[in-house]
C-alpha cells in the first residue's frame, strides 16, 4: 500500500482528479455496456499515456506502446484498416524513439523531460512531409476501403505530427493532440450513432483525452516559463 501511495505522492490534485475520473467513467461505461476487456484497457492506457505525457514522465512512452497495439486491434475490428498500418508502421516506431529521446533528455532533479525548441527549418520540413504523407495515407486508406475516409485521414495525420512533436519534446504537440481528440470524437461517434453501443468507452476516451491534453498544454507552458 505504501508503494502505491509513493507512486502518486508527486501528483497534483488536478492530475489525481483526472486519473480517478478517467477510471470511473471508462470502467463504469465498460461494465454498463458490457464492452470487451480490450476496449476498456485500450481506453485506460490511452488516457494514462496522455496524463504521463502531460506530466513529462518517461513512463508514459511505455504506456503509449500498449495503447498503440490495442488501438490498432480495435481499428482493425472496426474496418479502419489503413489506421492499423499507420499506427504499427509510424506511431509505434515514434513511441519507441520517444523512450530513448525522453530518457536521454530528463531533468535529474525533477525527473521530468526537458523541453526542446524546434527550429523553423524542421517545422518547414515537417509541413512538407505531412502534406506528402496526407496523400499517401489517403490513398492507402481508400485502398483498404476505410470507413469515414477523410475523417480517418485527418485523424491519422494530425496524430502522427502531434506524436512526432511530443517525441521531439515540443509543447506544441499538445495543441495538435487537442485537435486530434476532437476529430476522434466524431470518428468513434459515427459507429456508436449507428447502434454499436459497445464502443462507448472508446468515445469516452477522446472526451477525457481532450481535458488531459488541455492540461498537458497548460502544464508544459508553465514548465517552459520556468526554464526561460
Amino acid at each position: 500500500m505504501k508503494k502505491i501511495i509513493s507512486i502518486f505522492k508527486e501528483w497534483t490534485t488536478i492530475e489525481l482528479i483526472l486519473l480517478v475520473t478517467t477510471f470511473i467513467l471508462i470502467l463504469g461505461s465498460g461494465i454498463i455496456y458490457r464492452s470487451s476487456w480490450i476496449t476498456i484497457v485500450a481506453s485506460l492506457s490511452g488516457t494514462l499515456y496522455a496524463l504521463y505525457q502531460a506530466r513529462g514522465k518517461v513512463f508514459g512512452q511505455f504506456i503509449g506502446i500498449i495503447e498503440v497495439i490495442l488501438y490498432s486491434y480495435l481499428s482493425y475490428t472496426n474496418q479502419y484498416y489503413g489506421e492499423v498500418l499507420v499506427y504499427v508502421l509510424l506511431i509505434l516506431p515514434l513511441n519507441i524513439t520517444g523512450i530513448f529521446s525522453w530518457i536521454n533528455n530528463k531533468n535529474k532533479k525533477t525527473n521530468r523531460v526537458t523541453q526542446n525548441k524546434i527550429s523553423n527549418k524542421e517545422y518547414i520540413l515537417l509541413g512538407i512531409g505531412s502534406l506528402l504523407l496526407f496523400f499517401g495515407i489517403y490513398y492507402l486508406l481508400r485502398y483498404f476501403n476505410t470507413s469515414e475516409l477523410l475523417i480517418s485521414t485527418f485523424s491519422v495525420i494530425i496524430y502522427v505530427v502531434a506524436t512526432y512533436l511530443v517525441v521531439r519534446r515540443s509543447k506544441y504537440g499538445f495543441l495538435l493532440y487537442i485537435l486530434s481528440d476532437v476529430i476522434l470524437i466524431f470518428l468513434w461517434g459515427i459507429p456508436i450513432l449507428k447502434g454499436n453501443l459497445l464502443l462507448i468507452p472508446i468515445l469516452i476516451e477522446p472526451l477525457i483525452l481532450l481535458f488531459n491534453d488541455l492540461y498537458g498544454w497548460i502544464s508544459w507552458n508553465k514548465e517552459s516559463k520556468k526554464t526561460n
